[in-house]
Parts: C-alpha cells; structure tokens; sequence
C-alpha cells in the first residue's frame, strides 16, 4: 500500500475495509488543467474536495481507476482511503482566504458513497464548513438516495441562492444502471432524488455521463431519458462520452459483454484514437450523439453541455462545447467566485462576477475581480489562494 511515511495503516473492516488516513496535502484546490494547458473546458472556478479516495459505486468505467496511490490500491482491492478529519483541515484553510470558490463534492468519487459517508460524514461535514462561511456548494452523486434532507434544506437557504445538484443517470434502464454503477441508487431512486432537489427549490443537472456506445446512446432512450429528468425537475444536461484506459480496459469489456456480446466489435469499430494510455471515441462518432442530444434537449426545455471533450487539431486540443454548449457556462448555473474584505466577516460574491472565468481568459468578457489568477483561469492552488488580497475599491464595498 503506498504509503509516504513507510508505515501502513491499519485495515479496518467495518462497515467495509477501508483505511482510514491523516490529511496532510492541502485540501484547498482547483482544476488540474489552466486555461493555457489547452484541455481545460471547466468555465468557473471550483474548490474540489474529496473526502474519500476510491469509491464504492464500483462503476467499472470510472478514470480514477488510472490514477496512482491510493486510487491504485483500490482498483486493485477495492480498499477505499477515508481522509481522517479532513473538514477541520479544510476549515482552517478557508478561513485564511479572502477570495473563494464553490466547493464541488467531489470531482473523482462519489461525496454519498455508501456506506462510508454514513459512518464518517466527511462529505456534508465538509458542504458544512463551506456554507457556515456564507459560500457555496454543488455536489454530484450516482447515490442521490443518501443525500440527506438536512443538507438539501441547508442549501436550499444559502444567502446568495448559489448552491445547486448534479446527479448521474446514464439510462432508464435498471439493468444498465446496475451493470455500470452497482454501488448506486437505482434508476427510481436517482429521479425521486432530482424531485426533491427541485422541491427545495435548488438548480438542478442532470450528467448522461458517461455515454457508452452501443448500450446508453440509442435516440429514443435518451429522449424518454430527458422527458423523465424534465418531468422531475432538472434545469440542464451535461454528456460525456466514456474513455477507456488500459488500466481497467478488461474488466470494462467484461461488463460491457454482459449487456450484449456484440458490443465489443462495436467499440473496436468506434475507438479508434489513442491518447496517453486511453482510447477516445472518434469525433465523427461524439459528435453525432452530441448533436442529437443538444437538439433534444433545446425540444424539452433544458440547456446542455460537455464536459471535458475535445477534438484533437494536430498537436492541439480544442473544446467541442464551442459548437455544443446553449448554456453561459458548462455546470448550467453561473456561480460568482467569492469575497471578503476582513477575515471576521463571512464571504459574499463579487460584485458583477458571473465566474465563468474561462470566458474572460478568453477574451469573450471583460473580467472584474482584477485578480490574475482567475482573470487567467488559472489552475489554483491553496497557494495562490492565499495571494489573493481584497483590492482598496472592495474594501468600501458593503451589502446593500
């Protein structure tokens, strides 16, 4: 088990095995990719906290089974990390901060995953500390029946009216559900939990996520899809179409000819461009399903987007939401980054600040944080969060 110090933690077997680990790295961070890197198609900035490494919807397609460390012990043991007392770490770095951003749970596993989240709590603990300070959370779970009533209430009070939900639903179909996120909630239980979501009056999104040829992408699933997650509530829909690396390569395949044994032949036919260690499905193919997907949606009244797709230009990659996206921003919901002029107030949004931060380091709007880090959506650090210093014109700057 790869450990730093040489010392490995104790196995602890309730309720599952898991091992349960100190926070040391910083939990305060942004996306992976800057603007300049090319390969980012993230529009706002984020705080990412992952209480868990590894995860126990076992979706055999999930990319965190290529990352290295702990993620790489739970691929090949199932054996899930539990960031010991990560909310207090988080707490004290934010409260260090005078600029900060939505807290997104979690960008690699599932903040709900069951039924760790349910003895340690660390996820709404974490959203917790986040919204004691007046700023903002999102979540996106494959397990909407674990959300707790008491979370979406929290959130649904958020002063600026910021917070919203993301949840997961590759099919209508019970059997795909199962075969692809086996550690979830079932199909009924994910559109109930988009109901109450709605219910509390929160904004809503809905990932097709991924899409898997042959088994998800069929036009008139994906309609009666949309029709069920509009009836229930949702505001908009982001797609992606599913990457496989050679890490899991095999024991996706497997799965994927439980569906139907001829699906194989067909991802041989469609994967075609290598990229590192993954297979990406070929344009001509994405961009089919992103179009009929984007024109169903406009049909039903619901915005759309992708998330991190591209085509790749000679040695350059360029975002296919340029052509796809109808929203302002991928996430359907502009979310301003966060501000505050002393570190005993709490944080409130810049004033005119919509966060899409990818649109001003392109040029497409004029930025009004004055902040380089985010006028360069930059990928941020904890680091470069402390950098941030409120300027003299914000310091007079009170609630109306």
């Amino acid at each position: 088990m790869p450990i730093s110090s040489g010392i490995a933690p104790q196995l602890i077997l309730e309720p599952i095995p898991h091992i349960l680990v100190p926070t040391k790295k910083c939990v305060v961070h942004g996306w992976y990719f800057p603007y300049h890197s090319g390969r980012r198609e993230c529009s706002s900035e984020r705080i990412l906290v992952n209480p868990y490494n590894g995860c126990t919807i076992n979706c055999p397609m999930c990319y965190a089974r290529a990352y290295g460390g702990y993620f790489e012990e739970w691929n090949k043991t199932g054996i899930v990390t539990v960031f010991k007392e990560i909310d207090k770490k988080l707490n004290w770095e934010l409260r260090r901060l005078y600029y900060a951003s939505c807290g997104y749970f979690s960008p690699v596993t599932d903040p709900f995953q069951s039924p760790l989240e349910e003895t340690y709590h660390l996820s709404e603990r974490c959203m917790g500390v986040f919204l004691d300070l007046d700023l903002p959370v999102e979540f996106v779970t494959k397990n909407g029946a674990k959300v707790p009533d008491r979370l979406l209430r929290r959130m649904s009070e958020h002063p600026y009216n910021h917070c919203f939900c993301q949840f997961t639903l590759l099919s209508l179909d019970e059997d795909i559900r199962n075969a692809f996120s086996p550690g979830g909630s079932t199909v009924e239980e994910q559109l109930r939990a988009i109901q109450k979501s709605k219910d509390h009056g929160l904004y809503v999104v809905v990932r097709i996520d991924p899409i898997l040829p042959g088994i998800n992408d069929a036009l008139r699933d994906l309609s009666d899809l949309l029709d069920a997650v509009k009836e229930r509530g949702a505001d908009h829909v982001i797609a992606s179409v599913c990457d496989i690396n050679a890490s899991y390569i095999d024991r996706l395949l497997s799965v994927v000819k439980s569906i139907d044994s001829k699906i194989p032949k067909l991802w041989h036919s469609i994967y075609r461009e290598r990229i590192g260690l993954s297979y990406q499905a070929s344009e001509v193919y994405r961009s089919k399903v992103f179009g009929a997907l984007r024109e169903l949606s406009a049909k039903k009244g619901l915005t759309f987007a992708l998330c991190m797709e591209f085509r790749k230009v000679g040695r350059n990659y360029i975002g296919m939401n340029s052509e796809f996206m109808t929203s302002k921003v991928c996430e359907g919901k502009t979310v301003p980054v966060y501000f505050r002029t002393n570190l005993g107030e709490n944080f409130r949004p810049i004033p005119r600040c919509d966060g899409d931060c990818l649109s001003c380091a392109r040029g497409v709007q004029e930025p009004v944080c004055g902040k380089p880090y985010l006028m360069e959506a930059d990928s941020m650090t904890y680091s470069k969060y402390l950098r941030l210093k409120p300027d003299k014109s914000l310091l007079k700057i009170r609630e109306k």
